[in-house]
C-alpha cells in the first residue's frame, strides 16, 4: 500500500483549487459576455467565518440577482457539503437574491447547468447529491435563468 505525504497531499489540493477558480473565472466571463454585472469573490466557501458565494452576479435589466455557487466534479455524482449550501442559503437570503448552484459535469458535458438547492437530494449523512442524469433533467441550462 502505498502512502501519500502530507506535501503532496497538499499539492493536489492546491492543483484542485487552481482548477477549481479557473472554472469560477470562466464562469464569470460567461455572464459578463451575457450582460451580467459579476464578482468573483475570493476564499468564498467554509474557509471563511462569513457565509460568502464563489460568485455574485446581477442584471438590472432583467431583474435577477444571484448568488452562485460553483461545482464542478469528474464523477457521475456529486456531493456538496450542506455546510456549503446553507452558507449559500444564509447569504442570498441576507442580500435578497436567488441561491443557485453552478455545476458542471466535466467529460460528461460542456454546458454549466444551473439549480437551486432544493433540487438536490440530501444523503444519509445530511449532505447534498445531485447525479448527472438528475441534473441534466432537473437543472437548467444558462438561456434558461433568464
Amino acid at each position: 500500500m502505498k502512502v501519500i505525504s502530507n506535501k503532496k497531499n497538499q499539492q493536489c489540493r492546491g492543483m484542485r483549487m487552481a482548477r477549481g477558480i479557473q472554472d469560477e473565472r470562466k464562469l464569470v466571463r460567461l455572464l459578463w459576455k451575457r450582460g451580467f454585472a459579476v464578482m468573483r469573490a475570493p476564499a468564498s466557501g467554509a474557509s471563511t467565518q462569513m457565509p460568502r458565494p464563489d460568485i455574485i452576479a446581477g442584471n438590472s435589466n432583467k431583474g435577477v440577482q444571484f448568488a452562485i455557487e460553483v461545482k464542478t466534479t469528474h464523477n457521475e455524482s456529486l456531493y456538496i457539503a450542506h455546510e456549503s449550501v446553507n452558507q449559500l442559503l444564509e447569504f442570498a437570503q441576507r442580500f435578497g437574491c436567488q441561491p443557485i448552484l453552478a455545476i458542471k459535469f466535466k467529460g460528461r458535458s460542456r454546458s454549466w447547468l444551473f439549480m437551486e438547492p432544493q433540487q438536490l437530494s440530501m444523503t444519509p449523512t445530511a449532505n447534498y447529491k445531485i447525479t448527472f442524469k438528475d441534473a441534466l433533467e432537473k437543472g437548467s441550462k444558462f438561456t434558461s435563468l433568464m
